[in-house]
């Protein structure tokens, strides 16, 4: 109950008395849409410097409001005591202060949520997970997109040697059960540098700087050079890689 003033009130004795005010709010939290029930207390004083606030309960409600909304707005409802207790610390940092002809002594604040906040909260951080997820997802498949792209189908060495190491289970080492041996030999049969490497890279060049017609004409003498070889399979596999195409 506040106190009423009379013609014997000056301001010295104003600002003696200390005034104790109790209210609700409903300050926002972090998670949009959601907010704190709170009850905040406000114990407060006109102050002695300067002329006296007419509406100084207003003025220390407000100033109090505007306090805790600040603080609350980076808390989530889901950590109500945690947000309590961060709460508690900036406004003892912060008081007494002087505002708008009051002093403001102290403010408390109890805070609740409902529980239909709460799992409106939960549920927009689980699907803020996901978000996070698939957008890990979508990051790590540009990645592996790029890498095979720019790495391994510029380059049939490294594109074997891929194959040959992707189902490691640490990253660096061969499949559990592979011969040393037959590694290293593939490692250096598939060396940038060798020569059949460099064969086929020259001829992927050169049969993509033809034009279709040139280019069936010159799979097509392959493929004879291939039977005439002895290698017919290798030669039905061009064919079907052709009609494939």
């Amino acid at each position: 109950m506040m106190r009423r003033r009379t013609r014997r009130d000056n301001p010295s004795e104003l600002a003696s008395q200390t005034w104790t005010g109790v209210f609700h709010d409903r300050p926002e939290s972090r998670d949009a849409g959601l907010s704190f029930d709170a009850v905040i207390r406000v114990e407060w004083r006109h102050s002695p410097h300067g002329p006296t606030n007419p509406g100084a309960r207003h003025a220390a409600s407000r100033v109090a409001r505007l306090m805790v909304e600040k603080q609350l707005a980076s808390d989530s409802v889901l950590r109500i005591a945690a947000a309590e207790q961060e709460l508690a610390a900036a406004l003892r940092d912060q008081l007494p202060l002087h505002r708008d002809g009051i002093e403001l002594l102290n403010v408390s604040v109890t805070l609740r949520v409902e529980d239909d906040a709460a799992e409106r909260a939960r549920l927009i951080e689980r699907a803020r997970h996901e978000f996070e997820l698939d957008e890990m997802d979508r990051r790590q498949a540009r990645a592996r997109v790029e890498f095979l792209r720019d790495e391994l189908l510029a380059n049939p060495a490294a594109a074997r040697l891929y194959m040959l190491l992707q189902h490691s289970s640490r990253i660096g080492g061969p499949p559990e059960g592979s011969d040393p041996e037959e590694l290293v030999r593939q490692i250096h049969q598939w060396h940038p540098h060798s020569r059949w490497v460099l064969i086929a890279q020259t001829l992927h060049t050169f049969v993509g700087r033809l034009t279709e017609d040139n280019a069936q004409d010159f799979l097509k003498i392959l493929r004879s050079a291939m039977t005439t070889l002895g290698h017919r399979h290798l030669a039905e596999e061009i064919a079907a890689a052709e009609e494939a195409e």
